[in-house]
């Protein structure tokens, strides 16, 4: 994330001995990723004095130029596999996404940074900590999707309910969306409600030939426009004056008084490995899912007990990530066009119905395609199937009782893998890609023989649910956490389920309603 004038000003006067006075903040919020500068944009914007702490920091445009510079004359001097194993050996983890070529320093250091899972159920954790996490990283798909009332409430009972009714999330999504700006379209699809469109788009010639030909081989699908838009709350934010950031901010656990209520996050400066203390009566935990899980796997209760919300048992249990299939080829030609957005999409929800009449309940996946023109007579095509993984407590994350990161923070241990579902859930997506190749007239050149290993989505969710019920959640309907009144998980942990849409404008909704309920003090 660059930083324009007003984000430099707060960085630059965000200075370690302002931090160490021992001042309280109206509220602290860890992370910059979309949460947490929704969480920074609405606490300030009513007056609140908020500092935000962030692992990553701000990479120079010259700095990142550079290193591309010599990055490619490496390539240039030693053969590509040489090159691949001097350029991955400090992020042989992160170097497996998909982004990482077009922005390494984005990432973490896997050295640095490690954790561990077990060698037969990899799970691949992508960590962004450039200053706004993911939204950092440039091939971001910044895609924005509602839930359905399906998703709020299953029907197969696999999966618990969530602690609120769809219509009490409506006015946030608006809120959320308004402020975004989104681009796109709304299409009257009962099972992806719409959205407010501040851009509406049509269809660019190559993307009605492609929706011509879906539409052809199967009627009752409609492939809508994918609904985007740039991210720009952490810069609206720190226009208010009321904000202060501090990056390279490594946050290691929460202090809770003998009433219950938090008192203060603990925090490590990257730059020094001084710790610090920033004391708050509000936090909101943003960090990403199995950071903020890690948080509170770390931190104390009131009665001393670690584990914030692990008598509830569900502490580190339900882990999902969106099970993943991708698949690329060249198709015919299609008309010339200006270059498109990145974020530019076609999105067929719910394609697993796609020879039905409507998609039957129960959980299911959706295609995000990408055609682009080439210059050769043919057609670039790529779809990326998402489909909702199933929340079962034998996935879970705990700390690891040997082994710690470089600034002496226990990492997690992940123990992921797919279930029965999930595996058959995989499988017909491979099949709907192929099918919907070969209605599109592409010749596949790749498409993933399985489903990636969970993390691959980049979609990691659960850990620290929420709940109606202290004895099965971690937070209650409206975020907090059971054991530490005044924190809030604003990020993927608190999700109960998944549904099969990209999960960061529902996060973003629940965000904006926390922070009203913790300023109306309820």
């Amino acid at each position: 994330m660059l930083a324009r004038p007003a984000l430099s000003a707060v960085l630059q006067e965000t200075a370690l001995d302002r931090l160490s006075d021992g001042k309280a903040y109206d509220a602290v919020v860890i992370g910059a990723g979309a949460t947490g500068a929704t969480a920074a944009l609405h606490l300030t914007e009513v007056g609140a004095r908020v500092l935000l702490l962030d692992a990553g920091a701000v990479i120079s445009p010259l700095r990142a130029l550079s290193r591309r510079l010599a990055r490619g004359a490496l390539r240039r001097l030693l053969s590509k596999r040489a090159s691949d194993t001097f350029l991955t050996r400090r992020q042989s983890i992160q170097s497996q996404c998909y982004a990482w070529r077009s922005d390494p320093d984005v990432f973490v250091d896997d050295v640095d940074c490690p954790y561990g899972s077990p060698g037969q159920q990899p799970f691949l954790w992508f960590r962004a900590r450039g200053l706004g996490g993911r939204m950092s990283v440039r091939q971001h798909g910044r895609q924005y999707y509602r839930l359905g009332p399906g998703d709020f409430h299953p029907e197969d009972g696999l999966s618990p309910a969530w602690p609120l009714r769809p219509d009490e999330l409506a006015p946030w999504y608006a809120l959320v969306e308004r402020r975004l700006d989104l681009s796109g379209r709304n299409d009257g699809l009962p099972w992806l409600p719409d959205s407010h469109i501040g851009h509406v788009l049509s269809p660019t010639p190559a993307e009605a030939a492609l929706q011509k030909s879906i539409r052809a081989r199967w009627p009752g699908v409609q492939p809508i426009l994918g609904r985007f838009a740039p991210f720009d709350y952490l810069q609206n934010a720190a226009a208010t004056g009321r904000l202060l950031v501090r990056t390279q901010a490594i946050a290691c656990g929460f202090d809770v008084d003998r009433s219950g209520h938090v008192a203060a996050v603990n925090w490590i400066d990257a730059r020094t490995r001084a710790p610090q203390r920033s004391p708050a009566r509000l936090i909101f935990v943003c960090a990403s899912a199995l950071e903020s899980t890690r948080l509170l796997l770390l931190s104390r209760n009131a009665e001393g007990d670690l584990g914030l919300g692990a008598a509830s048992g569900a502490l580190g249990h339900f882990l999902m990530d969106h099970i993943r299939v991708r698949a690329s080829g060249y198709g015919p030609p299609l008309p010339p066009e200006p270059a498109a957005e990145f974020d530019r999409c076609l999105y067929l929800a719910r394609f697993d119905a796609r020879d039905a009449p409507s998609p039957p309940p129960g959980r299911g996946f959706g295609v995000q395609v990408y055609v682009r023109p080439q210059r050769n007579e043919a057609s670039h095509f790529s779809a990326t199937a998402f489909g909702e993984m199933l929340p079962r407590a034998d996935n879970r994350v705990v700390l690891d009782p040997e082994r710690r990161d470089r600034w002496g923070i226990p990492i997690l241990r992940i123990e992921c893998r797919h279930g029965v579902d999930d595996r058959a859930r995989g499988q017909a997506e491979i099949v709907a890609l192929r099918e919907l190749a070969d209605a599109a007239g592409v010749r596949l050149q790749a498409i993933d023989p399985a489903p990636a290993p969970p993390g691959s989505a980049n979609h990691e969710c659960g850990t620290a649910r929420m709940g109606d019920d202290a004895g099965n959640s971690v937070l209650d309907p409206f975020n907090q956490c059971w054991e530490a009144r005044g924190l809030y998980v604003t990020d993927g942990a608190c999700m109960p389920s998944q549904g099969f849409q990209n999960p960061t404008l529902t996060l973003m909704a629940l965000t904006a309603r926390a922070c009203d309920h913790a300023l109306r003090g309820a």
